[in-house]
């Protein structure tokens, strides 16, 4: 039997990802499909981060392969005000002027300049006890995550099959060609820079994290609406993680360096190693003797009568020291000493640079 397509593989009963995958892509977008069913009643079809115009052929195409008539659609949620999560709003709604929403006021207040027009939108924050019924019997329980990464931002909670629907939380970046739906170990290095990038710091993520875990009963998927859906052992390992890993303001160069500038001039020793491997050691030396006095990296580095240290702004000058190691090279060997920085980050358990890791065909 041939292998469905994965926007027709259910994830749990009546619950689809619709989203587009690009093979190249570093940020896949997530958009999901859950329908609700009763005995005798009509389907109750709830379409959750409609997701990015640039995807809307793709998502409509699947939408219309599980449903048939997008007119059909009874809900959709947003988890924030970003135009990668609601820029399909205003496509839906012109085609569906039934639809209702479900976002707070916080992020409605931003979304509304869109001039969407849904039939009727339910506020999640004034929700009673943060329910919502639906007519088929089933209930949505949101979940605040406030500053995760938007101070509106919620989940939104199916008990009955266990699946969390997350947003910015819990997703990732991506390794282009990883198309599966489901992430595993290799994906970690991809969340934890995602969180690093666009959350404010560990607290807010840890608040959030608290939030999740006292669910019950207890969640089974997380479903984000970046990168990769989150299960088993691996979902439990990624939110023990995320509760210390650093994020945001807690990067502020100066406080990082106080805690790990001695593991990152070990890493930066390996970087030099494997660069002196390709290049030769008279041509690194030549590379980083002949920076601009003006260089970031210039400014982060000290010579020896037989080496560089690393001295200051590790987590800012390992990307730079990537980027001017790789110039005129393969990106093939740029990906290489990526991959050295984030695996040496990983096993020393210091924060992780801004890689921009498996973009192909591009330097930082």
């Amino acid at each position: 039997m041939a292998e469905l397509p994965y926007w027709k593989t259910p994830l749990v009963e009546g619950c689809y990802m619709v989203g587009q995958r690009h093979a190249k892509s570093l940020l896949q977008c997530n958009t999901y499909l859950h329908t609700f069913r009763s005995k005798g009643g009509e389907p109750f079809h709830w379409c959750i981060d409609p997701g990015s115009q640039v995807d809307y052929p793709h998502i409509r195409k699947h939408l219309k392969e599980l449903i048939s008539d997008l007119s059909t659609i009874r809900l959709f949620s947003i988890n924030h005000q970003d135009p990668d999560v609601v820029g399909n709003l205003t496509l839906l709604t012109r085609e569906n002027k039934e639809m209702a929403g479900l976002t707070t006021e916080d992020t409605w207040r931003l979304v509304r300049h869109l001039r969407l027009q849904p039939k009727k939108m339910y506020f999640a924050n004034k929700i009673g006890r943060n329910t919502v019924k639906l007519p088929t019997g089933d209930r949505i329980q949101v979940v605040p995550t406030p500053f995760c990464h938007f101070r509106g931002a919620v989940a939104y909670y199916d008990p009955e099959r266990q699946i969390l629907f997350t947003g910015d939380l819990f997703a990732g970046l991506n390794i282009p060609g990883r198309m599966q739906l489901f992430g595993d170990e290799e994906d970690w290095p991809g969340i934890a820079q995602f969180h690093q990038i666009y959350m404010p710091n560990r607290a807010a993520v840890a608040f959030a994290i608290r939030q999740i875990q006292a669910l019950r009963p207890p969640v089974k998927i997380i479903a984000p609406q970046h990168g990769f859906l989150l299960r088993g052992d691996f979902m439990h390992k990624v939110m023990e993680r995320l509760l210390r890993l650093p994020v945001g303001m807690d990067l502020l160069a100066k406080e990082v360096d106080e805690r790990y500038i001695r593991i990152y001039n070990d890493i930066f020793g390996e970087l030099l190693h494997l660069a002196n491997e390709r290049l030769g050691k008279e041509k690194v030396f030549e590379i980083l003797f002949t920076l601009p006095r003006d260089h970031e990296l210039k400014r982060c580095i000290r010579a020896g009568k037989d080496r560089f240290d690393l001295v200051r702004n590790g987590i800012h000058a390992l990307p730079w020291a990537i980027d001017v190691l790789s110039q005129g090279q393969p990106d093939e060997f740029a990906t290489q000493l990526k991959s050295l920085v984030l695996e040496r980050c990983i096993k020393r358990k210091a924060p992780l640079p801004q890689l921009g890791i498996g973009i192909e065909g591009t330097r930082r």
